[in-house]
């Protein structure tokens, strides 16, 4: 089958290999997905794995997810699956459930026509389906136009894109202006795979993404947060972070904000070294290749944070107390993003956590300090802390006491705080509270 379908092709048009020439594992590729190509392929229908984990495969990096394309349309896959369901209205795909695994099966797609597109050129709609050679010359990097069948092991190369990936280089298909007018947000797709796989972003490309980055301001806030997100739990949010600043776009991912304007430094290297966010997103990317978890609060908290300890500061200057100015900056902040940014609000409750529980380090009377390393959000809370020493907002001893504090055993806890109080000078006060008076029987 897979030779009459190549046969639509002329020889200038497309390559197919071997896998087995590529050393590409066969044993990275998750059950689901086979499954439910051997299903599709015995029933009649073409199917590939494509995009991304095709991509992955040749690097032998396993996939965190594989997409399935094929010539059956959204309803004959859904018919020939009993656990699955049709999702999406821009763009039509079918969720097949296998276990407790999702995977996406999309129908081949045409070019998009005119009246799909919105006044910017953005696509609206993209249900039109077609062939393979449709499919193919829709995608958008030359290196996710690799369309791989496990079944006869051959991988459809249309694009070269196996050479782009041997020179280690991002190749926009078609257009490059009209690609990304087409969808935005391929601008940041670009960065995060440029960052993770160690891909060169050509200058003339990089001129392009920066010509075209307000259009970012025209996306949904779910999608533009969505790829954002998986930028900074690539493992290589530092590099991905760096290119958004070099090219301009946290003024369209967060507009009107002015973040990050005491990051940033003249020259291709756009994060401070050893500087705030510059040292958290280094440290995070640790923590993610170390397959350790992480807190997306505590990104976030980390990003707005010099913008709401500044706006803190303003209103303890007009007499406010340091709680009621961070609760205050903290929630001003946090509406002002919300307008341009998408928020869960488990994440928005995070970051106000951590912002107020930044308040609580400087107390050491009563149960405070206790209850303080107790708290849920204590551990991310002292990595902001310690992250606060790049500002000089914070001493590094006191860091070092906090965590100490909370690792040593109770009765070592109370001689610390004990101690700590009388450096401090915070003491309880020595006003007894008056008892009532009974009244005569």
């Amino acid at each position: 089958m897979l030779e009459k379908l190549f046969g639509i092709f002329s020889k200038k048009q497309f390559s197919y290999i071997e896998s087995s020439t590529l050393d590409l594992k066969k044993d990275l590729i998750s059950y689901p997905a086979l499954a439910i190509i051997r299903k599709l392929k015995s029933s009649g229908w073409d199917a590939f794995i494509v995009g991304g984990a095709v991509r992955d495969l040749l690097l032998n990096v396993k996939p965190k997810d594989f997409d399935i394309v094929t010539n059956a349309s959204p309803h004959e896959i859904k018919d020939l699956f009993r656990r699955s369901r049709i999702i999406g209205r821009r763009f039509r795909i079918v969720h097949v459930y296998v276990g407790n695994d999702t995977i996406e099966v999309s129908t081949f797609r045409k070019p998009n026509v005119s009246n799909s597109l919105d006044s910017n050129g953005r696509i609206l709609r993209d249900n039109v389906f077609g062939s393979i050679e449709d499919d193919v010359k829709r995608r958008d990097l030359t290196i996710n136009s690799l369309y791989y069948d496990p079944v006869s092991e051959r991988i459809l190369d249309y694009h070269d894109g196996i050479s782009d990936l041997k020179k280690k280089q991002v190749v926009v298909i078609g257009k490059k202006k009209e690609r990304l007018i087409e969808d935005p947000l391929r601008i940041i797709r670009i960065i995060r795979i440029a960052a993770k796989l160690d891909l060169t972003i050509p200058r003339r490309l990089k001129n392009v993404m920066r010509g075209t980055g307000f259009l970012l301001e025209n996306l949904p806030k779910a999608r533009l947060s969505d790829d954002l997100l998986k930028l900074f739990v690539s493992g290589k949010s530092l590099q991905g972070f760096n290119y958004i600043l070099e090219l301009g776009l946290d003024k369209h991912i967060f507009p009107n904000l002015g973040l990050f304007s005491s990051e940033k430094k003249k020259g291709p290297a756009n994060l401070k070294k050893d500087g705030f966010i510059y040292s958290a997103l280094k440290n995070l990317d640790v923590t993610v290749g170390n397959n350790e978890s992480i807190s997306m609060s505590f990104i976030f908290a980390v990003l707005f944070w010099e913008k709401i300890s500044r706006l803190k500061m303003s209103y303890i200057e007009q007499g406010f107390s340091d709680y009621i100015g961070m609760q205050r900056a903290t929630s001003e902040i946090l509406q002002d993003i919300n307008q341009n940014f998408y928020f869960q609000r488990k994440h928005i409750a995070g970051v106000r956590e951590l912002c107020l529980l930044q308040t609580r380090f400087s107390k050491f009377l009563g149960k405070s300090p206790f209850s303080l390393v107790r708290h849920a959000r204590f551990r991310s809370a002292l990595k902001l802390l310690e992250l606060r020493v790049k500002l000089n907002e914070v001493k590094i001893e006191t860091v070092v006491w906090w965590d100490k504090f909370h690792k040593c055993p109770d009765g070592e806890k109370i001689q610390m705080v004990n101690v700590m109080r009388g450096k401090t000078g915070q003491r309880r006060s020595s006003k007894k509270r008056r008892k009532k008076k009974l009244s005569p029987t």
